[in-house]
């Protein structure tokens, strides 16, 4: 075998003590090593610093090429076990957009890092998640990737003085050149690499292990023979998680360099971004009142949704409702969205004026809404008009308890949602953010506002 191949190989597990008998390489032992390392799986519950060193090691020559064979191989295993779930062919195109030949060696990790977030939010709730609540959990984890030592020489290198905006700037531009098409070429490469893998499993191995190595072929192409449409039906949430992380990335770099000229303000904007972050600001300073430990849904989750209709948002957020009817909201009707100043103006949850003019604290807001802390950190509140013409379409109806990641914390809910297609907001129609005047302090975290963009608009 190639040395530079075999080095690679022991990236992931030692030689079999056959590989070497008698002074010569037994090629049926190479055979078994290449297919158990082949076999390896994406780990959902990866630490941290798992997830940094595992990306950091696929930028290696030829044991990034390893790696993208072993995660087409994993997602191929459940597209096959999962025929009828959308999740299985969105991480692949998570992995596909990670084989971009465009695309540097440093952002592809930065991808990695981030995308590791959202298989690991999948792998929790089993359906396809709204990508864009992971936005800030997927920057914390950047956040922790940038910090380490070897990652930190790379961006002198490369000169990214300012690496949120940087990687703003890339990950548009992937968000621009996502399409079938070059998930489709991707996908070949992709396939062509694992097939030249397999088959030196088959020209070395024993007829067990030949014939597992065509199964898994056969395992792969089923996959390619499938993919046009259901990468089609991939692309509408990865986009917007891509377009929606470029964004927040451009604020928080924005806001990190406002106050000063080309220094770092120490009065940013700071929130909680992940399950695990709030669930530690509970433990450290306390159950808030708008939280129940006892693990009860007062208001199940509806679990299946209605039809699809023409002309109205997706159904996917139908976890979030215990009931929920189809409406048009007539013209010149106004709605209510709470956000903090990361938040995107044009997002999915809205109320009707009425319900907004009835809460009185942050704390009913996060109660009846059923809002977790590291999904908005509220402060601020914007309002859309509906203009003349034939309304908008929206699925209404009452909001469902919440559970905290795998918690026992519920989060009640009960109050009436709406959930729009961000793309049918017009923003002319959007009004100017306004104060909540609940602060925006909360669960140990303190922000002094002081050369924060606050009320600033972010129509995306």
């Amino acid at each position: 075998m190639n040395d530079d191949f075999e080095n690679a190989l022991a990236w992931f597990a030692s030689a079999p003590a056959g590989w070497l008998e008698s002074g010569r390489k037994n090629l049926e032992s190479a055979s078994q090593w290449i297919w158990e390392v082949l076999q390896g799986d994406f780990n959902d519950n990866a630490s941290t610093a798992q997830v940094a060193t595992g990306t950091i090691i696929s930028m290696i020559p030829f044991v990034d090429q390893i790696c993208d064979v072993r995660d087409l191989v994993a997602n191929c295993r459940k597209i096959n076990q999962e025929p009828n779930s959308s999740w299985p062919w969105i991480s692949l195109v998570l992995t596909l957009i990670g084989l971009f030949p465009a695309i540097g060696s440093l952002v592809k990790g930065c991808l990695k890092v981030m995308f590791a977030t959202l298989r690991k939010g999948a792998s929790a709730t089993g359906i396809a998640p709204r990508l864009d609540i992971y936005v800030g959990a997927s920057i914390s984890q950047l956040n922790k990737f940038f910090a380490r030592p070897e990652v930190a020489k790379v961006l002198v290198a490369l000169k990214w003085d300012n690496p949120y905006r940087t990687l703003a700037k890339e990950l548009s531009r992937v968000a621009e050149k996502v399409n079938v098409t070059a998930l489709k070429s991707a996908l070949n490469e992709a396939v062509g690499a694992a097939h030249s893998m397999l088959r030196l499993v088959q020209r070395w191995g024993n007829a067990g292990i030949s014939k597992k190595a065509q199964e898994l072929i056969n395992n792969v192409e089923s996959v390619r023979r499938g993919a046009d449409r259901h990468l089609a039906n991939a692309l509408a949430p990865i986009k917007e998680y891509l377009l929606c992380t470029a964004r927040r990335l451009e604020v928080d770099a924005d806001m990190a360099h406002r106050a000063y000229l080309n220094s770092v303000n120490p009065h940013a904007f700071k929130k909680l971004s992940s399950p695990t972050e709030e669930i530690e600001a509970f433990q450290k300073h306390g159950k808030p009142g708008w939280v129940s430990d006892t693990g009860i849904l007062e208001y199940p989750p509806l679990g299946t949704a209605p039809a699809a209709k023409d002309g109205w948002p997706s159904t996917r957020a139908v976890d979030t409702f215990i009931s929920m009817k189809a409406s048009t909201i007539p013209p010149r009707t106004k709605l209510y969205r709470i956000v903090d100043p990361t938040s995107k103006d044009n997002s999915i949850c809205w109320m009707r004026e009425e319900e907004f003019k009835l809460l009185k604290s942050k704390a009913e807001w996060r109660e009846k809404f059923g809002v977790w802390a590291h999904w908005n950190a509220n402060g601020e509140y914007l309002t859309y008009t509906v203009p003349d013409g034939p309304g908008l379409n929206v699925w209404e109806g009452i909001t469902a308890s919440q559970r905290l990641d795998t918690s026992d914390y519920v989060v009640k809910g009960g109050a009436t949602q709406l959930v729009v297609d961000p793309s049918h907001l017009d923003k002319a129609y959007i009004g100017k953010r306004q104060a909540t005047k609940w602060k925006y302090d909360e669960l140990g975290i303190e922000n002094n506002m002081i050369g924060v963009p606050a009320l600033k608009n972010n129509f995306v």
